[in-house]
């Protein structure tokens, strides 16, 4: 009996915590906007960036990251299916098997290699996390990190038939989510474009369950890539990167993961999208909670919350020991970094609350005034639940010494609880009952606990506490 009293507590704790797992295969929701399970439950894509996971990683090494995963509260993976160079002996996995018996070509595929897939992929299913997953990542052409030459010379005969066997292999596998393309973006006409379209038609042979998404270059989304959009169900919004990434490419507006998810959310023919790939965290190999580094944590929590307040279904975060699985990818730079730690907050913020109903405050109807300027990093991101019940507004760190937001309180159906939340600790600041009448002025808060400014607004009827 007691036994019995322990796992009921801890089957309990879990689902408080978050962590009952997805009824799979996840869809699109009836309004376009966001993912549901087979229950109709909203599934937040609150995801971690892991490409070479499959090659990488032993089992036990991969159970112990998805089990940390788990409990830090991130619902997806972003993985590479077959890698090609970032790992130790590419495209060989850590059994020393290689993804085709015949180097590069598709027909040819191991059973040793996709059997160890399959068991890390059952293993993610079984702790709720979804896995994104790239059949063929294409790369930058001449910089040997992708399959596309190989895509080219398999032609579409043999890509078709890749695509049945991924499509047939994987059907049972309900957590995955196909994600095409990979850091390129070639011409809509090129050849290998199409051979890649076909292992998407293969797959869809096969398995008609499973959503597909594509993956371009920074600065593009899934669904402006013409070939692939009319068979793609998520958009994903890769945005440009702020510093630059080691010299290959110029910096773009730090405010891209907002805008673009905007333009996501207003596209005409809109799917629900989500933030991929914004700015990585440790590029130095370093914890970011010293020195140069304890800047960037302000960077890293602006993406997540702002893709979400933009109407996304969800976002990646990246840390560069982690996504490769280099040395200290399981220590204070890698998944225990300060990093992680606020993507946790992330989680533990939205996950008990209607998320999926937040509107875009894109008209500064509910946050009338002190939010910022619009494409600039001190834009501050809100949105209003449709039945008034929340509003919620993240207020980026900046170097304003003193701000204030105006919030149009008849925007709300009712009284409402106030308070600040810290990104950066989790903790919260009461402000008191507000009432649902005029506009009131709320002064932010300065120091989060960590030196940083930035802070969410949180704005709850008392008829939303009590569904809660």
């Amino acid at each position: 009996m007691l036994c019995f009293t322990y796992l009921v507590l801890v089957l309990l704790a879990a689902q408080a915590l978050g962590f009952d797992s997805p009824a799979w295969p996840l869809k699109v929701s009836a309004d376009g906007r966001h993912l549901l399970d087979q229950k109709n439950q909203p599934f937040l894509i609150h995801g971690d960036t892991a490409w070479s996971l499959l090659v990488q990683l032993s089992k036990p090494d991969a159970e112990r990251y998805l089990e940390d995963r788990k409990r830090r509260g991130f619902s997806a993976v972003l993985v590479n299916l077959i890698e090609y160079k970032f790992a130790d002996r590419p495209p060989f996995n850590q059994e020393m098997n290689a993804p085709f018996l015949t180097p590069g070509d598709f027909s040819t595929p191991n059973e040793a290699y996709f059997a160890h897939a399959d068991w890390v992929i059952a293993k993610a299913a079984e702790k709720g996390i979804a896995v994104f997953l790239f059949p063929s990542y294409f790369g930058k052409p001449r910089s040997g990190s992708g399959w596309w030459a190989e895509l080219n010379a398999n032609g579409a005969e043999k890509s078709r038939n890749y695509g049945r066997y991924l499509g047939s292999r994987y059907r049972a596998y309900a957590n995955i989510v196909w994600v095409h393309g990979g850091d390129y973006t070639p011409a809509e006409d090129a050849a290998g474009m199409a051979f890649a379209l076909e292992i998407l038609h293969g797959m869809k042979e096969r398995d008609s369950s499973k959503l597909h998404s594509f993956h371009g270059v920074r600065s593009t989304t899934a669904l402006g890539h013409r070939t692939f959009a009319p068979y793609l169900d998520l958009d994903s919004v890769y945005p440009g990167d702020e510093l630059g990434s080691g010299g290959t490419s110029a910096p773009t507006s730090p405010a891209q993961p907002l805008t673009m998810s905007l333009q996501a959310y207003n596209r005409e023919g809109f799917r629900p999208h989500y933030l991929i790939e914004a700015r990585y965290e440790s590029l130095s190999g370093k914890p970011t909670n010293a020195g140069p580094h304890a800047s960037d944590r302000p960077r890293f929590r602006r993406q997540a919350y702002w893709s979400i307040l933009a109407g996304a279904a969800g976002h990646f975060f990246g840390n560069f020991p982690v996504w490769s699985f280099s040395k200290g990818w399981d220590g204070d730079a890698g998944i225990g970094s300060p990093g992680n730690q606020d993507m946790e907050r992330v989680w533990e913020l939205f996950r008990s609350r209607p998320w999926h109903g937040l509107i875009p405050d894109q008209d500064h109807t509910t946050v009338t005034s002190g939010y910022g300027s619009f494409g600039e990093p001190d834009y501050v991101a809100a949105g209003r639940a449709g039945d008034g019940s929340l509003v919620m507004a993240y207020v980026p760190d900046s170097e304003r010494q003193e701000r204030t937001l105006t919030v149009d309180m008849t925007r709300l159906s009712g009284k409402a609880e106030a308070k600040w939340f810290s990104p950066a600790n989790g903790k919260y600041k009461d402000i008191g009952v507000r009432r649902n009448s005029g506009s009131q002025r709320f002064n932010v808060p300065d120091d989060n606990g960590t030196g940083a400014g930035d802070w969410v607004l949180v704005l709850e009827t008392e008829s939303k506490k009590a569904r809660r």
